[in-house]
């Protein structure tokens, strides 16, 4: 009876054991002590962190000679980090990718969310000290809310300006921020995301300012966050004038569970043609975490002049 009383005891304390080692429900426990925002470079807590990183190391290589370029809507650098911006991730992710030139959508400039900052200029510089332009889309907060680009801080830049996207019977004033170097023009916009007519007569502003580069001896680009799908009157009013560079077949937004394709990358079909070695949308970086940086995944399109 006393042995059978002690395989007993020991019996129930091994079923203990193994309860809590499960968790007590047979799944791993939550870890409720980490900041839902927190994210940390290579070297932190969740697996993804923990994969190993070799130097230049990516999930997207980029041909010998090719030129990439990416369109982002950042999302002012904070759509899921509640208490700090996402961009020192999105510069890692930026460098990991070996980026020539980058549009950005959703920027703040000097406003009460987020006083005292240039959100395209704070990028520029972290990315290494790039060049860039911030195009004005409103007022915004006390400050200014629009689009901008970035390009290295070697490239020859011969012109920055900004191109205003009227209202019409949209929600807000849009934007192209645009940064012509000598060997190329890169246009960033995002059009409005409430009315089809008003998408419609921005595209018609965006026609428009491209035809001064009829016939223009470098490649022009338009990209960003159109807030239209494919086979829109949006994007089939776009590719009269512009060849679409960028894939249509993978979705950018929501970053988490992404199901809609409203980010593209496109070409002045009147200007110097490029030869598309490649396109993406990137969800997946070894320095970065894309449900994190923004509700939007960036998208790069390869190209050689």
């Amino acid at each position: 009876m006393v042995m059978k009383r002690i395989f007993t005891y020991f019996a129930i304390l091994a079923s203990v054991s193994m309860l809590f080692a499960c968790g007590g429900n047979g799944v791993d426990p939550v870890d409720t002590t980490r900041e839902p925002d927190t994210w940390k470079p290579v070297g932190g807590d969740s697996d993804k962190e923990k994969e190993p990183v070799k130097p230049g190391a990516t999930y997207y290589p980029k041909a010998d000679g090719s030129f990439r370029i990416v369109s982002y809507n950042v999302g002012a650098f904070n759509k899921y980090m509640s208490t700090k911006e996402s961009t020192e991730m999105i510069a890692m992710m930026l460098n990991e990718i070996k980026a020539d030139a980058v549009g950005l959508n959703e920027c703040d400039s000097v406003n009460t969310r987020h006083p005292g900052e240039n959100q395209v200029a704070n990028l520029a510089k972290q990315v290494g000290n790039w060049q860039w332009w911030f195009g004005r889309a409103m007022a915004y907060r006390g400050g200014a809310y629009g689009n901008g680009v970035i390009v290295p801080k070697d490239v020859k830049i011969t012109k920055k300006y900004t191109v205003t996207l009227a209202k019409g019977s949209g929600a807000e004033q849009r934007s192209v921020a645009v940064i012509e170097t000598d060997k190329y023009v890169i246009g960033a916009a995002h059009l409005d995301h409430t009315s089809a007519a008003a998408r419609l007569a921005q595209v018609e502003i965006v026609n428009a300012w491209a035809d001064q580069y009829r016939d223009s001896k470098k490649p022009v680009f338009f990209m960003g966050d159109m807030n239209d799908y494919p086979n829109s009157e949006t994007i089939t009013g776009i590719k009269r004038d512009w060849d679409l560079l960028s894939v249509t077949n993978e979705n950018s937004f929501p970053s988490r569970g992404a199901n809609n394709c409203i980010d593209y990358i496109f070409h002045y079909k009147k200007s110097v043609p490029v030869k598309v070695i490649g396109s993406h949308v990137m969800t997946d970086f070894y320095n970065g975490d894309v449900t994190m940086a923004s509700d939007h995944l960036p998208i790069y399109v390869d190209i050689q002049f």
